[in-house]
Protein backbone atom coordinates (compact mmCIF):
# COMPACT_ATOMS: atom_id res chain seq x y z
CA UNK A 1 0.00 0.00 0.00
CA UNK A 2 1.11 3.40 -0.92
CA UNK A 3 0.56 6.59 0.58
CA UNK A 4 1.47 9.57 -1.36
CA UNK A 5 3.76 12.02 0.37
CA UNK A 6 2.79 15.52 1.05
CA UNK A 7 3.46 18.51 -1.04
CA UNK A 8 6.67 20.40 -0.87
CA UNK A 9 5.54 23.70 1.49
CA UNK A 10 7.15 27.00 0.34
CA UNK A 11 7.09 29.58 2.87
CA UNK A 12 7.40 32.89 2.34
CA UNK A 13 8.85 36.10 5.08
CA UNK A 14 7.44 39.45 4.20
CA UNK A 15 10.12 41.94 5.55
CA UNK A 16 9.06 45.19 6.59
CA UNK A 17 9.18 48.08 4.54
CA UNK A 18 6.89 50.56 4.86
CA UNK A 19 5.13 51.49 1.21
CA UNK A 20 7.68 49.33 -0.43
CA UNK A 21 6.61 46.56 1.15
CA UNK A 22 3.96 46.73 -2.23
CA UNK A 23 6.49 44.42 -3.46
CA UNK A 24 5.75 41.46 -1.52
CA UNK A 25 2.55 41.92 -4.03
CA UNK A 26 4.60 41.05 -7.09
CA UNK A 27 6.57 38.48 -5.38
CA UNK A 28 3.27 36.16 -4.57
CA UNK A 29 1.92 36.95 -8.03
CA UNK A 30 5.06 35.53 -9.29
CA UNK A 31 5.08 32.00 -6.95
CA UNK A 32 1.10 31.89 -7.73
CA UNK A 33 1.47 31.72 -11.11
CA UNK A 34 3.85 29.50 -11.15
CA UNK A 35 2.37 26.96 -9.16
CA UNK A 36 4.62 27.72 -6.35
CA UNK A 37 2.05 29.22 -3.79
CA UNK A 38 3.72 29.51 -0.06
CA UNK A 39 1.35 27.36 2.35
CA UNK A 40 3.65 29.18 5.13
CA UNK A 41 3.73 33.32 5.85
CA UNK A 42 5.66 35.10 8.15
CA UNK A 43 5.43 39.23 7.89
CA UNK A 44 6.60 41.78 9.97
CA UNK A 45 5.19 45.39 9.57
CA UNK A 46 3.79 45.95 5.87
CA UNK A 47 4.80 42.10 5.38
CA UNK A 48 2.41 41.16 8.00
CA UNK A 49 -0.41 43.45 6.59
CA UNK A 50 0.42 41.75 3.25
CA UNK A 51 0.72 38.61 4.35
CA UNK A 52 -2.30 38.45 6.56
CA UNK A 53 -4.28 39.14 3.41
CA UNK A 54 -2.58 36.60 1.28
CA UNK A 55 -3.55 34.03 4.30
CA UNK A 56 -7.06 35.58 4.12
CA UNK A 57 -7.86 34.21 0.42
CA UNK A 58 -6.97 37.36 -0.90
CA UNK A 59 -5.40 36.83 -4.57
CA UNK A 60 -2.23 39.23 -5.53
CA UNK A 61 -4.45 41.18 -8.01
CA UNK A 62 -6.79 41.81 -5.26
CA UNK A 63 -4.17 43.25 -2.46
CA UNK A 64 -2.94 45.44 -5.10
CA UNK A 65 -6.64 46.55 -5.78
CA UNK A 66 -6.73 47.54 -2.27
CA UNK A 67 -3.25 48.95 -2.03
CA UNK A 68 -3.92 51.23 -4.89
CA UNK A 69 -7.01 52.30 -2.90
CA UNK A 70 -4.57 53.61 0.14
CA UNK A 71 -5.01 57.51 1.08
CA UNK A 72 -2.78 58.35 4.17
CA UNK A 73 -5.39 61.19 4.69
CA UNK A 74 -8.59 59.00 4.68
CA UNK A 75 -7.05 56.41 6.83
CA UNK A 76 -5.39 57.84 9.14
CA UNK A 77 -5.58 61.68 10.81
CA UNK A 78 -3.32 63.49 13.29
CA UNK A 79 -4.44 63.55 16.62
CA UNK A 80 -3.45 65.28 19.79
CA UNK A 81 -2.42 63.11 22.61
CA UNK A 82 1.09 61.91 23.92
CA UNK A 83 1.34 58.47 22.37
CA UNK A 84 1.35 59.09 18.50
CA UNK A 85 1.00 61.15 16.01
CA UNK A 86 -1.61 59.71 13.84
CA UNK A 87 -4.91 58.21 14.92
CA UNK A 88 -5.30 54.86 13.05
CA UNK A 89 -8.75 53.37 14.58
CA UNK A 90 -9.73 54.33 10.60
CA UNK A 91 -7.24 52.54 9.40
CA UNK A 92 -8.39 49.20 11.75
CA UNK A 93 -11.46 49.29 10.22
CA UNK A 94 -10.33 49.15 6.78
CA UNK A 95 -7.82 46.42 7.36
CA UNK A 96 -10.62 44.20 9.21
CA UNK A 97 -13.06 45.01 6.44
CA UNK A 98 -10.07 43.66 3.83
CA UNK A 99 -9.32 40.44 6.10
CA UNK A 100 -13.07 39.75 6.37
CA UNK A 101 -12.61 39.94 9.81
CA UNK A 102 -11.29 36.32 9.93
CA UNK A 103 -9.16 35.52 13.09
CA UNK A 104 -6.00 33.38 12.53
CA UNK A 105 -8.29 29.96 13.13
CA UNK A 106 -9.92 30.87 10.06
CA UNK A 107 -7.04 31.61 7.37
CA UNK A 108 -6.70 29.49 4.81
CA UNK A 109 -2.76 29.11 5.04
CA UNK A 110 -0.59 28.90 8.22
CA UNK A 111 0.31 32.76 9.29
CA UNK A 112 2.38 34.47 11.89
CA UNK A 113 2.99 37.98 12.18
CA UNK A 114 5.88 39.75 14.40
CA UNK A 115 5.32 42.79 17.05
CA UNK A 116 7.88 44.09 19.69
CA UNK A 117 6.88 44.25 23.14
CA UNK A 118 6.92 48.01 24.39
CA UNK A 119 8.27 47.19 27.64
CA UNK A 120 10.29 44.93 27.06
CA UNK A 121 11.93 45.39 23.83
CA UNK A 122 10.64 41.55 23.67
CA UNK A 123 10.13 39.49 19.94
CA UNK A 124 6.16 38.70 19.97
CA UNK A 125 4.83 36.27 17.77
CA UNK A 126 1.17 36.68 16.84
CA UNK A 127 -0.55 33.66 15.87
CA UNK A 128 -4.45 34.02 17.68
CA UNK A 129 -7.09 36.10 17.97
CA UNK A 130 -7.77 39.16 15.39
CA UNK A 131 -5.65 39.48 12.42
CA UNK A 132 -6.52 43.10 11.94
CA UNK A 133 -4.97 43.62 15.54
CA UNK A 134 -2.01 41.68 15.10
CA UNK A 135 -1.03 43.10 11.53
CA UNK A 136 -1.63 46.71 13.30
CA UNK A 137 0.26 45.88 16.06
CA UNK A 138 3.26 44.36 13.55
CA UNK A 139 2.84 47.83 11.74
CA UNK A 140 2.72 50.06 14.74
CA UNK A 141 5.63 52.37 14.05
CA UNK A 142 6.49 54.34 17.46
CA UNK A 143 5.34 57.54 17.87
CA UNK A 144 3.62 57.73 14.11
CA UNK A 145 1.47 54.90 15.16
CA UNK A 146 0.09 54.31 18.92
CA UNK A 147 0.89 50.42 20.39
CA UNK A 148 -1.89 48.18 20.07
CA UNK A 149 -3.15 46.26 23.71
CA UNK A 150 -3.30 42.63 23.22
CA UNK A 151 -4.04 40.82 26.72
CA UNK A 152 -2.31 43.84 28.51
CA UNK A 153 0.44 44.16 26.42
CA UNK A 154 1.71 47.14 24.42
CA UNK A 155 3.27 46.24 20.99
CA UNK A 156 4.60 47.71 18.77
CA UNK A 157 6.63 47.83 14.67
CA UNK A 158 8.27 44.26 14.89
CA UNK A 159 10.94 45.61 12.16
CA UNK A 160 12.22 46.51 15.96
CA UNK A 161 12.94 43.02 16.52
CA UNK A 162 12.65 40.80 13.53
CA UNK A 163 12.67 42.74 9.97
CA UNK A 164 12.54 39.78 8.10
CA UNK A 165 11.05 36.61 9.89
CA UNK A 166 12.56 34.09 8.12
CA UNK A 167 13.30 31.63 10.45
CA UNK A 168 10.00 31.80 11.78
CA UNK A 169 8.65 30.41 8.47
CA UNK A 170 11.02 27.43 9.16
CA UNK A 171 9.29 27.14 12.77
CA UNK A 172 5.58 26.79 11.49
CA UNK A 173 6.94 24.32 8.93
CA UNK A 174 8.32 25.69 5.61
CA UNK A 175 10.16 22.99 3.86
CA UNK A 176 11.72 25.89 1.83
CA UNK A 177 12.05 29.31 3.31
CA UNK A 178 12.14 32.58 0.41
CA UNK A 179 12.75 35.77 2.72
CA UNK A 180 11.98 39.07 0.82
CA UNK A 181 14.03 41.84 2.31
CA UNK A 182 12.33 45.18 0.99
CA UNK A 183 14.35 47.38 3.67
CA UNK A 184 17.57 48.41 1.44
CA UNK A 185 19.12 51.80 2.35
CA UNK A 186 17.57 54.90 2.61
CA UNK A 187 16.32 56.49 -1.09
CA UNK A 188 18.44 59.57 -2.50
CA UNK A 189 16.05 61.58 -1.27
CA UNK A 190 16.77 61.98 2.74
CA UNK A 191 13.26 62.37 4.74
CA UNK A 192 12.33 65.80 5.50
CA UNK A 193 10.16 65.27 8.12
CA UNK A 194 9.40 64.03 11.33
CA UNK A 195 6.89 61.32 10.03
CA UNK A 196 9.63 60.58 7.38
CA UNK A 197 12.32 60.52 9.57
CA UNK A 198 10.62 57.97 12.25
CA UNK A 199 8.98 55.83 9.15
CA UNK A 200 12.96 55.63 7.42
CA UNK A 201 14.48 55.50 11.64
CA UNK A 202 12.56 52.16 12.23
CA UNK A 203 13.66 49.87 9.01
CA UNK A 204 17.28 50.45 9.71
CA UNK A 205 17.78 47.50 11.71
CA UNK A 206 21.06 45.55 11.34
CA UNK A 207 22.62 42.19 11.00
CA UNK A 208 19.69 41.49 8.71
CA UNK A 209 21.76 40.02 5.81
CA UNK A 210 23.42 37.56 8.27
CA UNK A 211 20.46 36.73 10.11
CA UNK A 212 19.06 35.66 6.48
CA UNK A 213 22.24 34.22 5.40
CA UNK A 214 21.74 31.43 8.49
CA UNK A 215 17.98 31.29 8.22
CA UNK A 216 16.75 31.60 4.42
CA UNK A 217 16.94 28.87 1.51
CA UNK A 218 16.78 31.85 -0.71
CA UNK A 219 16.82 36.08 0.05
CA UNK A 220 15.63 37.97 -2.47
CA UNK A 221 16.00 41.93 -2.32
CA UNK A 222 13.90 44.07 -5.12
CA UNK A 223 15.00 46.59 -6.26
CA UNK A 224 13.10 48.81 -4.41
CA UNK A 225 15.65 51.38 -3.74
CA UNK A 226 15.22 54.52 -5.80
CA UNK A 227 12.01 55.23 -3.72
CA UNK A 228 11.34 56.01 -0.63
CA UNK A 229 9.56 53.85 2.29
CA UNK A 230 6.36 56.44 2.21
CA UNK A 231 6.19 57.51 -1.23
CA UNK A 232 2.25 55.69 -2.01
CA UNK A 233 2.38 56.70 -5.52
CA UNK A 234 5.14 54.63 -6.29
CA UNK A 235 3.06 51.34 -5.48
CA UNK A 236 2.91 49.74 -8.78
CA UNK A 237 6.56 50.69 -9.28
CA UNK A 238 7.28 48.72 -6.30
CA UNK A 239 4.93 45.85 -6.96
CA UNK A 240 6.68 45.64 -10.49
CA UNK A 241 10.39 45.45 -8.67
CA UNK A 242 8.84 42.41 -6.88
CA UNK A 243 7.49 40.44 -9.60
CA UNK A 244 10.73 40.91 -11.37
CA UNK A 245 12.77 39.53 -8.76
CA UNK A 246 10.49 36.61 -8.27
CA UNK A 247 10.32 35.32 -11.70
CA UNK A 248 14.02 35.74 -12.22
CA UNK A 249 14.19 33.28 -8.69
CA UNK A 250 11.68 30.95 -9.86
CA UNK A 251 14.55 28.48 -11.58
CA UNK A 252 16.15 28.49 -8.48
CA UNK A 253 12.82 28.16 -6.00
CA UNK A 254 12.15 25.03 -8.13
CA UNK A 255 15.43 23.24 -7.34
CA UNK A 256 15.07 24.20 -4.29
CA UNK A 257 11.76 22.16 -3.92
CA UNK A 258 13.16 19.38 -6.17
CA UNK A 259 15.82 18.96 -3.44
CA UNK A 260 13.01 18.87 -0.38
CA UNK A 261 11.38 16.10 -2.81
CA UNK A 262 14.74 14.11 -3.59
CA UNK A 263 15.70 13.86 0.00
CA UNK A 264 12.02 12.47 1.33
CA UNK A 265 12.22 9.63 -1.61
CA UNK A 266 15.87 9.01 -0.27
CA UNK A 267 14.87 8.99 3.32
CA UNK A 268 11.81 6.77 2.66
CA UNK A 269 13.98 4.24 0.42
CA UNK A 270 16.16 4.15 3.51
CA UNK A 271 14.02 3.52 6.19
CA UNK A 272 12.06 0.65 4.13
CA UNK A 273 15.66 -1.26 3.47
CA UNK A 274 16.00 -0.69 7.65
CA UNK A 275 12.66 -2.86 7.76
CA UNK A 276 13.88 -5.56 5.51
Amino acid sequence: MTTSKPPVRVGVALGGGAVRGAAHIGVLAALDEAGLAPSVITGTSAGAIVGGLYAAGRSPREIAQIATKLRWMRLVHPTVNRRSLLDTRRLRTFLDEALGGRHFDDLERRFAAVACELTTGARRVLVEGSVADAVLASAAIPGVFPPVDRDGIQLVDGGLVDLVPAALARSLGADVVVAVDVSGPLPRRAPTTMLQILVAATHLQTGVAEALARDADLVLSPAVDEFAFWELSRIPEFERAGREAAERALPVIRALCDVVDARRRWQETAENQAEW
